[in-house]
C-alpha cells in the first residue's frame, strides 16, 4: 500500500513538470487564443484522467475485488 503512494505521490510530481513543460510550449507556439486555450483544457483533462486511472486501484475500484 505505501510503495503503491509513493507510485503516486511520483507520478503527481513528473505529471506537474510534463504538464507545466507542455503548457509552457503551449504558449509559445504562434496560434489562434481560442486554439490555445483548448489545447490547455485537453492537456489539464487528459493529465486528471491519468491521475484518476492510477489512483482508483488504489481505493478498490476497478480491480475486482469487493
Amino acid at each position: 500500500m505505501i510503495d503503491s503512494l509513493i507510485a503516486l505521490i511520483i507520478l503527481i510530481i513528473v505529471l506537474g513538470i510534463v504538464v507545466f513543460v507542455i503548457n509552457m510550449l503551449i504558449d509559445l507556439i504562434p496560434m489562434d487564443s481560442r486554439f490555445k486555450s483548448i489545447a490547455k483544457v485537453l492537456l489539464i483533462l487528459v493529465a486528471v484522467l491519468i491521475l484518476i486511472a492510477r489512483a482508483l486501484p488504489l481505493i478498490g475500484v476497478g480491480t475486482g475485488h469487493l
